[in-house]
């Protein structure tokens, strides 16, 4: 019976979340698109090269770190749906070690970012945090994204779309780490499998077993990777589709054109003693 529900689970899952995906790609790069040509957005940007400006450029490490990340994930995510959906033979098993490289380096990105952020010299975390002053905006930048304003409210580097977004990806590589490794069923420490350890002692009891604990975290791992699939798709498009230089510059294709006078906030309100000079260094959207 639990067999039955996991596979009925599982289908619905690859229902789901390929509708989702087809309509969030529809919705941003079919209808949000289009909505920018009558509105005149897409014009100002695209034809006359009117782009937000910047009082800051992201350092060259952050860059290179966000483009090896951004190059994991995507393999991470083939190969995690290589995994699922073998469509050549005898590919799985260097599918799996391509996920486990992808997986550690991914890993250590991200222990260097918090360390980045909370301990280095530029450490930037409150440019992350969410305070009275974005939340206030909230609406204004939803008007904006939805173009019943063309003015978005800017109060720090990064709006609080922007923040609650960069906030959720990091929650979800934590739940996707510990996943994954709950996943591992090779014997690790004194005999017992990272399975074990992580969910087998409390999660199998309550519903049946080791081997249940897995393929239910299976398919919460399952679920996340959809969900980083499905906000990628949605960053993507808002990086060149409302930032286009710094995007640019991120990749290093073309410097960022710096003005100090770009605009001008005062964050001390929310988030004290910031650091002044701590450069921003996620990708703007």
């Amino acid at each position: 019976m639990t067999a039955i529900l996991l596979a009925e689970v599982n289908v619905w899952l690859d229902v789901i979340f390929v509708v989702l995906e087809i309509l969030v790609f529809c919705v941003f790069f079919i209808v949000h698109l289009g909505v920018s040509i009558p509105t005149g957005r897409f014009k100002k940007q695209w034809i006359d090269k009117q782009w937000p400006k910047h009082d800051w450029a992201p350092p060259a490490l952050p860059k290179f770190i966000h483009f090896q990340h951004l190059t994991m994930m995507l393999l991470l995510g083939l190969s995690g749906m290589y995994i699922r959906f073998p469509f050549f033979e005898g590919g799985r098993t260097p599918m799996r070690y391509v996920h486990y490289v992808a997986m550690v380096i991914v890993g250590l990105n991200f222990f260097w970012r918090l360390w980045y952020a909370f301990f280095s010299k530029e450490r930037d975390w409150k440019e992350f945090a969410v305070g009275k002053k974005d939340l206030a905006t909230l609406l204004g930048v939803a008007a904006y994204y939805t173009y019943f304003s063309n003015n978005k409210p800017h109060v720090a580097k990064y709006n609080v779309m922007q923040k609650l977004a960069y906030d959720l990806f990091g929650v979800l590589m934590i739940v996707q780490g510990f996943t994954g490794l709950a996943l591992l069923t090779q014997p690790f420490l004194f005999g017992t499998s990272p399975r074990e350890i992580l969910v087998g002692w409390w999660l199998g009891p309550l519903v049946g077993g080791t081997a249940m604990a897995g393929a239910w975290v299976r398919i919460v791992h399952y679920s996340v990777n959809w969900l980083f699939i499905i906000v990628t798709t949605v960053h993507i498009y808002l990086a060149a589709g409302i930032d286009l230089p710094c995007t640019l510059d991120f990749f290093g294709i073309k410097k960022l054109e710096v003005d100090p006078n770009a605009y001008h906030h005062d964050h001390d309100d929310d988030h004290a003693d910031a650091p002044a000079h701590a450069p921003a260094v996620a990708e703007a959207d």
